[in-house]
C-alpha cells in the first residue's frame, strides 16, 4: 500500500509543478503550499517505505557515505546561520523561503536519489511527466498568443509571476524532451513537441532563457566530443566565474565612460541597476548575507546613491552566483562554488551526463536570472543535482 502510494505521488511534482502557487495560510508561521506538502508527504512516506523493507541502515550508510550530501549540510548549515542572523527582517518569510527553495527540495531529492540508486526508481517517469506538464504549458502560451492575452510589452507569462518563469519552465521541458529524444530514441512525435516547446519559449522574449537553451542543446548534439572529458564544462563553469567577476567589478567603471543605465531604455539597464546595486549590498554583507526574503528592501534602501531607479519591483539579483552570496553569506557562496566542482567530477554514466547537461543550463541562465527562486524550479534543480 505505502509502495503504491509512494509511486504516485513522487511523480506529481513533476507532473503538475505549478500547485505551488496554491497557498495555505498559517498564523504566525507565514505559509505552506500545495507542492510543499506534496513533497512532505514524499518524504514521509519514503522514508516508512525505506523503514518496511528494512532497509534502514542501508539507507543510513547512503547518507553517511555521499560527499555531496555532506557538503550540502554544510550549505544549509550557512544558509540558516545568514537567516539567524537577518532574523529581524522578513524573518517569517525567510523560513518559508528556505523550507521551500531548499529543505524540502533538497530532502525529497535526496530520497529519490537513494530509490535511484537501488534500481527501484527510473528517471525517466521524471522526466517523461514533466514532458507532460511543459508541452502543456507551451500549447496554453500559443493559444495565449492567439488571443492576445500578452504583458504590456508584448510577452506571455501565462498564470506565472513574469514571463521570465514561464521561460524556465518551458527551457526545463526543452532540455528533458532533447536529452530523451537523443537518449531513448523517441523520434515519433518528439521532434514536433520541441518544436512547439521552442515556440512557446520565444513567445517570452526572453533572450537569456533562450541563449542558454540554445547552448545547452548544442552541447548535448556535440556531447561525443564534449563529453569525453569533464574538463569541458570545468572550463565553462570557470569562464563564467571569470565573467561574473569581470562583469561585477568592472561595470561601474564601464557605466562610467558611456552608458548610464539609468537611462531606462532597454532590459539591460534595468540590469545593469541591479548589479551595482547587488555590489553595494555584498560590500555591506559580505560575510553575513542578508536571507532570502531581504533583497527587495536592501535594493531600495540603496536607493539614496543612485537616481531614479528604472525598476522598482526586484526579488532577487538576477544572478544565481550573487544570490547565492546574499542568501548564504560568503562562506556558503564558497561551498556552493566546490558544490558546483563536486559534480563535475563524478563519473560518465548517464544520469551523470544528464546532469551536467542541465547544470550547463543553470549555470549560463544563472549569469543574468536566478532560475532556482521559485518552488518549481528548486525542485527541478535538486532533483538534477542529485541524479
Amino acid at each position: 500500500m505505502i509502495k503504491k502510494i509512494f509511486s504516485k505521488i513522487i511523480l506529481l511534482p513533476f507532473l503538475i509543478p505549478i500547485i505551488y502557487r496554491i497557498k495555505f495560510p498559517i498564523k504566525n508561521f507565514g505559509n505552506i503550499n500545495l507542492l510543499d506538502l506534496v513533497l512532505l508527504l514524499s518524504i514521509v512516506f519514503g522514508l516508512i517505505l525505506i523503514y518496511q523493507e528494512k532497509n534502514w541502515q542501508n539507507f543510513k550508510k547512503y547518507l553517511s557515505t555521499n560527499k555531496l550530501i555532506t557538503t550540502t549540510s554544510f550549505f544549509l548549515f550557512f544558509g540558516l546561520f545568514s537567516l539567524a542572523i537577518n532574523f529581524e527582517t522578513n524573518g517569517l518569510e525567510n523560513l518559508s523561503l528556505f523550507k521551500s527553495y531548499f529543505i524540502l527540495p533538497i530532502f525529497f531529492a535526496i530520497i529519490i536519489s537513494y530509490f535511484l540508486k537501488t534500481n527501484k526508481l527510473s528517471h525517466w517517469s521524471f522526466f517523461y511527466c514533466y514532458l507532460i506538464y511543459s508541452s502543456t504549458l507551451a500549447f496554453l502560451t500559443i493559444v495565449f498568443r492567439l488571443i492576445n492575452q500578452q504583458t504590456y510589452d508584448g510577452r506571455i507569462q501565462l498564470f506565472f509571476d513574469s514571463p521570465n518563469q514561464l521561460a524556465i519552465a518551458l527551457s526545463l521541458g526543452i532540455i528533458s524532451g532533447a536529452i530523451v529524444f537523443f537518449h531513448k530514441n523517441s523520434k515519433k512525435g518528439l521532434f514536433v513537441i520541441l518544436l512547439i516547446l521552442l515556440t512557446a519559449l520565444l513567445l517570452t522574449k526572453s533572450a537569456g532563457a533562450t541563449l542558454a537553451v540554445v547552448l545547452t542543446l548544442l552541447f548535448i548534439y556535440s556531447k561525443k566530443i564534449a563529453l569525453k572529458s569533464n574538463f569541458f564544462l570545468k572550463i565553462i563553469i570557470f569562464l563564467s566565474l571569470f565573467l561574473i567577476g569581470i562583469s561585477f567589478f568592472l561595470s561601474p567603471f564601464l557605466t562610467k565612460i558611456d552608458y548610464n543605465p539609468f537611462l531606462n531604455r532597454n532590459s539591460l539597464d534595468s540590469r545593469l541597476v541591479i548589479q551595482l546595486s547587488t555590489q553595494k549590498i555584498i560590500s555591506a554583507n559580505f560575510l553575513t548575507g542578508i536571507g532570502l526574503a531581504n533583497f527587495q528592501t536592501k535594493y531600495l534602501e540603496k536607493q539614496t546613491d543612485f537616481p531614479p531607479y528604472p525598476q522598482w519591483a526586484v526579488p532577487h539579483s538576477h544572478n544565481l552566483f550573487t544570490q547565492i552570496w546574499l542568501s548564504f553569506g560568503f562562506f556558503g557562496f564558497l561551498i556552493w562554488l566546490y558544490l558546483l566542482f563536486q559534480k563535475t567530477t563524478f563519473s560518465k554514466n548517464l544520469p551523470s551526463k544528464i546532469t551536467l547537461y542541465f547544470l550547463l543550463y543553470f549555470l549560463i541562465h544563472g549569469l543574468v536570472d536566478v532560475p532556482i527562486w521559485s518552488n518549481d524550479q528548486a525542485l527541478f534543480f535538486w532533483f538534477i543535482f542529485f541524479l
